[in-house]
């Protein structure tokens, strides 16, 4: 009598299994689903989102604030806070439209010199083109 009521238990649960199974594989997105499919929604970016960004910012050694970006707009802002009046002070703004324009300015070295090193380096790792004179050549067959 014992033995039947453990196996009655056993094909009860094996059943409940094989049940949970046939919902689990209902449910996938392949084919007729039971459940609505999740579509993937569109996240915000982490530090901002429709074009106004935020970031935290280190001004100098003790001081600290933010920099505001308003993408659409091509501005920045830059925000201090103020910890004795608990506050954040505006500091600075600029409309930065024109300086993502500018290809080369205030950089040292330039480009060019850049590309030169560049040159300068692969030829060295190439190693040096051979300077050996045809006549040379030609005495070092005959040796062999």
């Amino acid at each position: 009598m014992k033995q039947s009521r453990v196996t009655n238990i056993a094909l009860y649960a094996i059943a409940a299994l094989l049940l949970a199974n046939l919902v689990a594989m209902l449910c996938r997105s392949e084919g007729v689903s039971l459940l609505p499919a999740a579509l993937a929604q569109r996240q915000a970016p982490i530090a901002g989102g429709a074009g106004l960004f935020v970031m935290p910012a280190q001004l100098s050694a003790n001081q600290w604030g933010c920099y505001l970006m308003d993408v659409d707009r091509g501005t920045l802002c830059v925000y201090q806070y103020q910890p004795g009046s608990i506050r954040l002070q505006f500091v600075a703004a600029r409309n930065f439209t024109n300086d993502v324009k500018l290809a080369n300015f205030n950089t040292l070295p330039t480009p060019r010199e850049i590309g030169d090193l560049v040159s300068k380096q692969e030829q060295a790792v190439r190693g040096p083109a051979s300077t050996a004179p045809a006549g040379d050549e030609a005495a070092s067959r005959d040796n062999n």
